[in-house]
């Protein structure tokens, strides 16, 4: 299967939300992990979503609030982004796909340097297969602290995957089962 049949099977699904089963993935730190990813999701409702529930919450601290505020203006920046720029105009190094009515196949895209297909959405549910080996970090405190808020948000569950042969065993949607492009 070739990203264009990949893809062509993605845009006959339901243009709504819905999940999507991503088996056996490998990341770049080796670890390999099922996950349950919400697909066709509108990343501009996870960014609403995301700027009340920060916008919502109380800091307890001078570094809360300064997380706080860093990060509204983060979601606020890429919310006014999505808002003001087409999809077909962005800038990004992706090449987006429509279906055969022009409407935009939501939650895959290709990496036009790798030519790597990539679907994106909302973790719901992973499980670890096997364990990777990650490097430790070194963040100052205000990032950890973005981190730890930015986790309590939709944008924060929101995951992209590359789709190889070699990183993917198998994609499962609506009673659909694919394999992942060569």
């Amino acid at each position: 299967m070739n990203n264009n049949e990949f893809v062509s099977e993605l845009s006959k699904l339901r243009s709504s939300s819905t999940f999507l089963t991503i088996k056996s993935y490998t990341n770049e730190s080796s670890e390999v992990a099922d996950y349950s990813i919400i697909f066709h999701m509108s990343y501009k409702n996870a960014l609403q979503r995301s700027i009340n529930i920060i916008d919502n919450f109380i800091p307890n601290d001078d570094l809360e609030a300064q997380a706080k505020l860093e990060l509204l203006v983060s979601f606020n920046t890429s919310l006014d982004k999505l808002i003001h720029t087409p999809i077909e105009d962005l800038d990004d190094g992706y090449t987006r796909f429509y279906d055969s009515d022009r409407s935009l196949v939501k939650g895959v895209k290709l990496h036009n340097e790798s030519q790597t297909l990539h679907l994106y959405g909302l973790v719901v549910h992973k499980k670890v297969l096997i364990p990777g080996n990650y490097k430790k970090t070194n963040k100052k405190p205000l990032t950890v602290v973005k981190d730890k808020l930015r986790y309590m948000t939709p944008v924060g569950k929101f995951r992209q995957f590359k789709i190889t042969s070699n990183q993917v065993e198998s994609i499962s949607v609506e009673n659909i089962s694919l394999l992942p492009p060569e």
